[in-house]
């Protein structure tokens, strides 16, 4: 019975129609509205799977980054069927490419680029961070908010929270371990895109609709990255 901890305040929740629903940077920064001041603070994708203890564990791996308590712990996770525990070695985001699709805009995107060979004594830093997991001291949200005016937007919002991060002092680092892994296919489990939200609530089905609003949005992140194709007067 989880109810005790509803009651007693540990769960919080916003619940917003589709109607209302703008993508998911826009639902990070509400997400992170809900903070009350605990010590700590982890931003997830849905569907995922956690190891036994992962919030302890994870509390003493990022005190271990040389950084701490500016530090941020973050990779892209396993997909389901893989290992997760003590004994599996993480991944590291340490590469990336522009991408070469239109739908996508060309924005940089970020990739892993392997896992530890061996466990060293403590994390390594990386400069890259995933949005769709990150762990570090709440402090972060004071620091580096959540930008509320990206609305539409997939593509983009992790190359943005990298620079906003590091150059608000924060360093990152790759875990050690892989404690969580994620549904990467959630179409498999009969769950909608976003997107498709956004066609619905338009009446434009398909994809389309929704990448023609993040390619105005995206913009924004591009004049912050230094595209010099959005750093110029209109």
């Amino acid at each position: 019975d989880y109810s005790k901890y509803c009651e007693s305040g540990q769960v919080r929740a916003l619940y917003v129609n589709e109607t209302e629903s703008v993508g998911p940077a826009a639902a990070r920064y509400l997400a992170s509205k809900l903070w009350g001041g605990e010590t700590y603070f982890v931003q997830s994708d849905s569907h995922l799977e956690f190891a036994q203890n992962w919030d302890a564990l994870y509390t003493k791996e990022v005190q271990l980054a040389k950084n701490y308590p500016k530090a941020i712990l973050s990779a892209y996770p396993p997909g389901f069927g893989g290992t997760k525990g003590e004994d599996t070695h993480g991944a590291k985001l340490c590469a990336c490419e522009f991408s070469k699709t239109d739908v996508e805009h060309h924005i940089i995107r970020i990739n892993s680029a392997g896992n530890y060979d061996k466990i060293p004594p403590n994390p390594k830093q990386t400069p890259f961070m995933a949005a769709g997991f990150f762990f570090a001291r709440a402090e972060f949200l004071v620091d580096v908010p959540f930008d509320p005016l990206l609305p539409w937007c997939f593509m983009g919002e992790e190359i943005a929270l990298s620079m906003r991060s590091w150059t608000s002092g924060w360093r990152i680092y790759a875990p050690r371990h892989n404690l969580i892994a994620h549904q990467y296919r959630p179409g498999r489990m009969g769950l909608p895109k976003f997107w498709e939200t956004v066609g619905r609530t338009y009446n434009r089905p398909g994809p389309g609709f929704n990448t023609k609003l993040q390619k105005i949005v995206i913009k924004r992140i591009k004049h912050l990255v230094g595209y010099p194709s959005a750093s110029k007067e209109q």
